[in-house]
């Protein structure tokens, strides 16, 4: 096993210890550290698929170096379009939030206008109570 894959081994570790302690600490959520975990064990088992496979490609005229950074940058694209779509959701779910608040605030605001206008409603439920 060459160098460089050790190396990339060893930071795949790192990342699946940092990513435990993060979680123990509550600083990462479970499901982005289950993400994080899910990557370092790619990270650590796929290191010497990917070098046994950036050697094979060398007749095909690209570089072991080449082919893993290619491969690398294509994997961090795809995490980069995960996080981005749970922000955008995060994002919806705080716009939301916030206009059923304005809302909240508005009905509020007119009832402490007009407190004679004030209905009072009796929900009464299925049982009967």
């Amino acid at each position: 096993m060459s160098t460089e894959a050790v190396i990339v081994m060893a930071g795949a570790v790192a990342l699946m210890t940092s990513t435990f302690v993060l979680v123990r600490r509550r600083m990462l959520s479970i499901r982005y550290g289950l993400g994080w975990l899910t990557v370092s064990i790619i990270g650590f088992i796929g290191t010497p698929l990917l070098s046994i496979a950036a050697s094979k490609v060398r007749p095909l005229g690209f570089t072991p170096t080449g082919f893993s950074l290619g491969i690398l940058i294509g994997f961090l694209g795809l995490i980069c379009l995960q996080l981005s779509i749970s922000l955008s959701g995060l994002h919806r779910a705080i716009q939301d939030l916030s206009e059923h608040a304005a809302l909240v605030e508005q009905r509020v605001s007119e009832l402490e206008q007009n407190p004679s206008e004030t209905h009072t409603e009796v929900h009464v439920s299925k049982a009967g109570w």
